[in-house]
């Protein structure tokens, strides 16, 4: 069997956390043929977590990334300017009115990589790896490579499943660009969310029920990469700490976004901890907003930075090290969960504070609106008192969770397995 991967993005830690519960789960269930189209290949090149196994590395079907390091000249400025012009005028009207006429025009292959389109043709199921791909959170109309992609896979007939996946929210401008994210959504062979939430945006898009189910998030699978998990009581008092950069802020918000981590590091040093603070770019791309917090702490020496890019069992096991965790991107959250290290999360979107409410622990969890020194102080001091108690319960919720992402992504790869030794492809 031969699985094609898709949408993964390869600077991101919680995105290589998925790419690692994936690539794992499909060699346990004897798939001995993985292909993840990633944004770029040479965040990957030194990936060497599942020796002897036949995982391979390519683009996306529409990339505008260097295949080396980028080059910081005006030439190649322009020439990702190009890129990018080409991409919203060009290709993607095309490749949108194909899928909406439902036909798969010669002039696909122009404008989609030569390697994607080849694993497109070989795969027997095309998987959108599980975290957060159909919105337009964060670009308008969803006018992204990840949509692009999901057609491709539709036009060459091939099972598409969005996998753990958030859905929404979903806002359209032009008509015409709702028209083709819901061919899309109503085109997959499985769509399997991660979070009650993303029920109505997908019926509001008219998918199907019996196309729709849930499971927990890829990572929640992951659990079991920790053995003897110590109580908090009994480790290191540290207090690790993950930030979220991706929104535009003015300079006072990100002034007040310091100060509030900043009261709240220093809160916690009067009381006996030291700090890590544990980047979720690769390319370190948080690690800006990381050194304003730091310049506005009064103990800087209290405080260290994990400045390397420590693969996804490393990174799990140090946040399990940690007897508290303050995250603000999602996936720094999940990892403290699933390890039982007590957490306070910053839910900058729903699906937040919907894996909190999962574990039971909505009270630990504020809003970005929310967010200010006072607040986490009072937080920091709540979970304080209960830290063996907090992490008791992660752990219960995070081996049921975990064991329930492993069986129902076991359950879907046999699915997939049974419509190839029954039939054609549709």
């Amino acid at each position: 069997m031969n699985a094609l991967i898709i949408n993964q993005w390869s600077t991101n830690k919680g995105d290589r956390s998925v790419a690692y519960f994936l690539i794992r789960e499909l060699l346990k269930a004897g798939v001995d043929e993985i292909t993840i189209s990633t944004s770029n290949i040479r965040y990957w090149q030194a990936f060497n977590e599942f020796s002897g196994a036949k995982v391979k590395f390519i683009p996306f079907g529409w990339t505008t990334t260097f295949r080396k390091a980028p080059r910081q000249t005006i030439l190649a400025r322009l020439e990702m300017k190009l890129k990018h012009a080409i991409f919203r005028s060009v290709a993607m009207p095309l490749i949108r009115g194909a899928l909406i006429k439902g036909i798969n025009p010669w002039y696909v292959r122009m404008f989609c990589t030569r390697q994607y389109l080849e694993a497109v043709k070989k795969a027997d199921v095309v998987i959108s790896t599980g975290g957060h791909r159909v919105t337009t959170l964060l670009v308008k109309d969803m006018q992204i490579s990840a949509a692009f992609d999901m057609a491709i896979a539709l036009l060459n007939k091939k099972p598409l499943v969005l996998w753990s996946q958030t859905i929404g929210p979903l806002d359209f401008r032009k008509p015409v660009n709702r028209q083709f994210v819901q061919k899309i959504l109503q085109g997959c062979f499985r769509i399997i969310i991660r979070d009650a939430n993303s029920v109505a945006v997908l019926r509001d898009m008219g998918v199907p029920p019996e196309s729709i189910s849930e499971t927990r998030d890829s990572v929640f699978g992951l659990y079991d990469l920790v053995k003897d998990v110590k109580k908090p009581s009994e480790r290191e008092a540290i207090l690790g700490v993950s930030v979220y950069m991706v929104q535009k802020r003015t300079p006072e918000e990100k002034k007040a976004y310091a100060d509030s981590f900043s009261q709240l590091i220093d809160h916690a040093v009067d009381r006996g901890y030291s700090v890590q603070f544990f980047p979720m770019q690769t390319t370190h791309a948080d690690v800006p907003c990381i050194r304003d917090i730091i310049n506005a702490c009064q103990h800087k020496d209290k405080i260290t930075l994990v400045d390397w890019c420590p693969e996804t069992p490393e990174h799990i096991k140090m946040v399990a090290d940690c007897r508290l965790f303050v995250g603000h991107k999602t996936h720094s959250v999940i990892y403290a969960l699933a390890v039982g290290t007590p957490v306070i999360a910053v839910a900058y979107h729903r699906k937040t504070q919907a894996f909190m409410e999962q574990f039971g622990l909505q009270e630990y969890c504020i809003t970005d609106a929310e967010l200010e020194g006072a607040k986490l102080l009072t937080l920091f001091d709540h979970v304080s008192a209960c830290l063996d108690q907090v992490s008791e319960i992660e752990i219960g919720h995070a081996c049921r969770a975990g064991s329930r992402v492993q069986d129902d992504f076991l359950a879907m790869v046999n699915e997939i397995r049974n419509k190839l030794t029954s039939g054609p492809q549709r």
